[in-house]
């Protein structure tokens, strides 16, 4: 039988780079105690498919998980992130939109397996930790990683909550 006190404490989250389209590639990145792994996937039931399998604690989600109404640019969380210096999509780009629709439809499947998920920058995350992308990683599962590192940040109580964007502290 699985020692649940440890699945408990356990640091298990993953990150997600989604694309707007299932055409182009989403970064995955996983992260337990038995280390880090990424990948790219395409459509929502790969995505699905490997959040199952592995069953992490939370997972953030580089994507709007919602929209305000059609004639609003910026939610709260985008402008506190301006307001840091840095430089997040407007939502009335069409692309924006598309990629948040399909954000918010995988958190909610998500969400119907009992796993928390949180929207995070993945920009912000990477300057807040000091990072930077090595030459020749994939951009998708470094942002990926980004995000996974987030969660893990998260879940130790070390973040910040933008307005519902959350970073790393």
């Amino acid at each position: 039988m699985p020692d649940l006190a440890n699945y408990r404490n356990e640091i298990r989250v993953a990150g997600i780079d989604l694309a707007g389209k299932s055409e182009n590639p989403t970064g995955l990145c996983f992260i337990s105690s038995a280390g880090v792994r990424t990948k790219k996937v395409f459509t929502d039931a790969e995505i699905l498919r490997e959040i199952t399998n592995f069953k992490p604690r939370v997972v953030a989600i580089d994507a709007p998980l919602w929209l305000p109404p059609a004639n609003v640019a910026w939610r709260l969380c985008e402008v506190l992130l301006m307001k840091r210096g840095f430089r997040p999509l407007s939502l009335l780009f069409p692309s924006m939109r598309l990629l948040a629709m399909r954000a918010k439809r995988i958190a909610n499947e998500i969400r119907k397996m009992n796993i928390e998920v949180i929207e995070v920058f993945a920009a912000a995350s990477e300057k807040i930790l000091g990072l930077k992308k090595q030459r020749g990683r994939n951009k998708d599962e470094y942002d990926a990683l980004l995000c996974a590192l987030t969660a893990k940040a998260y879940m130790e109580g070390n973040y910040e909550d933008l307005g519902g964007i959350i970073i790393p502290k």
